[in-house]
């Protein structure tokens, strides 16, 4: 099975592998080989609702598999997952949550981690001002390159949740009807 991960950002191509590897034990899931491409996600640098979050990792998922399928011989499964982070707000806070799309060719399903709500500072900084998050953190945090490391989850939850879990849980509940197939064909 070849995977195909729409980014080559550290952080999203960890997390998406730690997630295809916790499936190796079932049928379908052995054996695979991943890429990582460089494929842009047609949405802003920080995405600002749900919306935009789904549609960045939809589209950069079709373009992998686009690309993947163009160059591949043999035939085989191509899984293409996009993910993506951003900030959305509900009842007049914001909140981090990351989202996956995995696609077949087929069918696409979509997943996402949890949320963290985002401090007043970083709020006025991103949905205010206008503000990337990835450039935000930095100054927030006094790091550098936060997004290539623990992320903005990881400065927010003092380590105990990374950028990386955060796309790791994302892809899992993505590839849910993908693995677990009956359940998602029932009727009630």
């Amino acid at each position: 099975m070849k995977v195909v991960i729409a980014s080559q950002r550290a952080p999203k191509v960890n997390g998406v592998q730690r997630a295809f590897r916790k499936l190796v034990h079932l049928e379908g899931f052995k054996d695979i080989a991943f890429e990582s491409l460089q494929v842009e996600s047609g949405v802003q640098a920080t995405p600002l609702s749900i919306e935009e979050l789904m549609t960045g990792a939809r589209q950069r998922a079709e373009a992998a598999h686009a690309m993947a399928s163009s160059h591949m011989t043999g035939g085989g499964i191509i899984f293409a997952v996009g993910v993506e982070g951003g900030v959305y707000r509900s009842l007049e806070r914001a909140f981090l949550q990351s989202w996956a799309c995995v696609y077949d060719g087929r069918k696409q399903s979509f997943g996402s981690s949890g949320s963290i709500e985002i401090p007043a500072a970083l709020t006025k900084a991103v949905l205010v001002e206008g503000e990337d998050l990835g450039k935000v953190i930095d100054l927030f945090a006094n790091r550098h390159d936060v997004r290539s490391n623990q992320g903005t989850w990881g400065i927010l939850s003092g380590d105990l949740v990374s950028r990386e879990d955060s796309f790791e849980l994302a892809t899992l509940n993505a590839l849910a009807p993908f693995f677990n197939e009956k359940m998602y064909q029932r009727t009630i």
